[in-house]
C-alpha cells in the first residue's frame, strides 16, 4: 500500500510542479504506454486531492478515457 500511495503522491506533486509553472496540467487514465489501473481505480481520490490542494479540475471521458484537466485557481 505504501508503494501505491508513493506512487499517487508523485503523479500529484509533478502535476502541482507543472501547474506552479504553466498555470495548468493534464492527464489520462489511459496514454501512450496503455492503461494505468491504480490511476482509472483511484481516479476519485487524486481528483479530491487536487481540489483540496485549491486547483480547478475538470474531466471528461473520450473514446473510452477519462482526460482530466486541472488548472489554477487564477482570482481575477
Amino acid at each position: 500500500m505504501n508503494k501505491l500511495k508513493e506512487k499517487l503522491n508523485k503523479l500529484i506533486n509533478g502535476h502541482v510542479e507543472r501547474i506552479t509553472e504553466t498555470g495548468s496540467s493534464t492527464f489520462s487514465t489511459c496514454d501512450y504506454r496503455g492503461w494505468d489501473k491504480d490511476i482509472w481505480t483511484h481516479r476519485h481520490s487524486i481528483i479530491d486531492k487536487l481540489i483540496d490542494l485549491g486547483f480547478n479540475v475538470e474531466s471528461a471521458v473520450n473514446h473510452g478515457v477519462l482526460d482530466v484537466t486541472i488548472t489554477a485557481n487564477l482570482e481575477l
